[in-house]
Formats: C-alpha cells, sequence, structure tokens
C-alpha cells in the first residue's frame, strides 16, 4: 500500500514538474509574465513581432510556422504584448525589452540563439545583439526598419502617391517638417483609410490584410506597450551606426512593395557580414509569399548557423 502511494506521488511530482516545465509563461526580474512557446526542432530561432505592441499569433498562424520544419521557433510575446501580462510600472522601455529577451534564453537554458525579427522588431534585434554579440549565432531580418524616421517618410510618399486626389493643403501637411514626423505619419494612414487602401502600404490583396488583422486582435489580450511606446524617445532613433559594430552573419529580406518599411531600407543596414534578398512583395511575405521567403531564410541558416 505505502509503495503504491509512494509510487503515484513520485508520478504527480514528475507531472507537476513536467508542467512548470512546459508552462507558456516565464516571468521575469520585474515580475510581469511573458507569454513564450517552442515548435519544432534543431537551433533555436527567436522570433521578436512588431507593432510596436503587436504579438506573435500574426506571424506563427499565418505561415511563419513553416520554419519549424527546420529549427525551433520560439514565439514571443513582448511585455504588455498579446498574451504577455502589462507592466503596472510602465516600463516599455529598450533596455527592458532587451533585458527580457536575455532572462528569456536563460530561464530556456540556450546558449546561442538565432533572432529573426519582423518589421519594429529589426530595432529590438539590433539593441540586442549590440549588447549581447557572443549569444547570437545570426540574425534573419524580414521586411524590418532600424529607423522609423526613414521609414515613416516612405509611407507618407507613398500615401500622396496612392491618394491624387488629396488636396493641396492635406499635402502640404504631410510634407510639413515643422509638425512631428509620426503625427504626420498616422494622418498619412487616415487619408488611407477614408479611402479604404491602407493595405496597399503592407499587402498585395486587401483579404489578406483583413484575415491577418483579425488573427493579431484575436490574440490581442494586452496592447498596453504600443499604447505606451511612443514616451520611449530611444526607439526613434537611426539604429545603422550600430549595425555596423555587429559581426554575425545577417540576412535581410526586403519586399519589393514594402512602402511601409521603405525599398530601400535595407541601405542604411551596415552589418559587417550581410546578404541582401528581395522578394516581390509587400511588408508580409511570410503570408503571402510564403515559398519565396521559406527558400531564402532556410539555406542561409543551413550555411551559417551550421558553421558557427
Amino acid at each position: 500500500m505505502l509503495k503504491n502511494i509512494f509510487t503515484l506521488l513520485t508520478l504527480l511530482i514528475a507531472a507537476f514538474a513536467q508542467a512548470q516545465t512546459d508552462s507558456p509563461f516565464i516571468t521575469t526580474s520585474d515580475s510581469v509574465k511573458l507569454f513564450v512557446k517552442r515548435a519544432g526542432k534543431g537551433m533555436p530561432v527567436l522570433f521578436i513581432h512588431g507593432g510596436p505592441g503587436s504579438n506573435s499569433d500574426y506571424f506563427e498562424y499565418t505561415g511563419g510556422n513553416v520554419f519549424e520544419k527546420d529549427v525551433q521557433m520560439i514565439y514571443l510575446d513582448q511585455h504588455g504584448c498579446g498574451k504577455s501580462d502589462n507592466d503596472p510600472k510602465k516600463d516599455y522601455s529598450l533596455k527592458r525589452v532587451v533585458k527580457d529577451f536575455e532572462e528569456v534564453r536563460q530561464a530556456l537554458g540556450i546558449n546561442r540563439w538565432v533572432l529573426m525579427p519582423l518589421s519594429f522588431g529589426g530595432i529590438l534585434a539590433t539593441e540586442y545583439a549590440y549588447q549581447h554579440p557572443s549569444v547570437v549565432k545570426a540574425m534573419t531580418y524580414l521586411n524590418c526598419t532600424i529607423d522609423i524616421s526613414h521609414s515613416a517618410k516612405s509611407g507618407i510618399s507613398k500615401t500622396i502617391e496612392l491618394l491624387p486626389s488629396l488636396k493641396q493643403n492635406e499635402v502640404a501637411y504631410l510634407l510639413n517638417d515643422s509638425v512631428k514626423l509620426m503625427d504626420r505619419f498616422f494622418n498619412s494612414f487616415w487619408h488611407l483609410d477614408q479611402a479604404g487602401i491602407r493595405y496597399k502600404l503592407f499587402f498585395d490583396k486587401k483579404e489578406n490584410d483583413s484575415l491577418h488583422s483579425a488573427i493579431t486582435v484575436n490574440a490581442a489580450k494586452h496592447w498596453d506597450m504600443g499604447q505606451n511606446v511612443w514616451n520611449f524617445p530611444e526607439y526613434f532613433v537611426s539604429f545603422s551606426a550600430k549595425t555596423a559594430s555587429i559581426a554575425v552573419p545577417v540576412l535581410i529580406i526586403g519586399g519589393t512593395r514594402d512602402f511601409t518599411i521603405g525599398v530601400d531600407h535595407p541601405k542604411l543596414m551596415q552589418f559587417r557580414t550581410k546578404e541582401v534578398k528581395y522578394i516581390a512583395g509587400g511588408h508580409a511575405l511570410y503570408m503571402e509569399h510564403n515559398a519565396e521567403l521559406y527558400d531564402a531564410v532556410v539555406p542561409f541558416l543551413s550555411n551559417h548557423v551550421s558553421k558557427s
């Protein structure tokens, strides 16, 4: 009888330990629970979502999970994003985000990993790799910005091109350097929304924009970072100079119709060892041109990660 009880107790303890190991949340040093999901096998690859303030679901469930065939994808919802908790202290600083990434790496017992940033995630990945170069094996920048001002100007320019019916004073406002750039950028979104064509900055097809938005919103339990990130000026500088000091291999993927980032944006990235590849498409290549993206990324990982 006692033996059976001991066996049952042992099994319960093992089950509890396994449940703790498989928990989708990691608690950071500032007591915020971050949603972390691992899928696939092989080299660990941290997906760094954009937004700012979005979540990892929009990538995973619209095609990004294709990489799970070759590597272990780590989907992380950042502080105050998606399924991760809001920060009651509202610390959405770049310093805090970088610290989160490092604490997640340590919690998962990973020595070195690959970074796969998307969009605004390029800024986060650049700063992390700049501060922690020894733990980064390689990086794949998917339609990333490292300079929000440069990207915003691209979006404004394309808005004016897409809306020839804009009044002269409306165009003048969008081009007025005395007005805050982000105010003008969001104003360009408003004009595009009025015409029902904002999707043209990001997607090839409107229905893809609708599906993408639905998945993003469905997973957006929290959007606190997206609402507060504008209070942290460190995000709104150029990270071009920092890229020049990063020595790990970097693959830069750009879309020939990615007007929200800027088609020429990869020219700002001065990584010491880099490859630049363009795919005919917009901002969401993982969704609209999945096979082409897969064929560009996987050989890079095979060639560089396996040798490092």
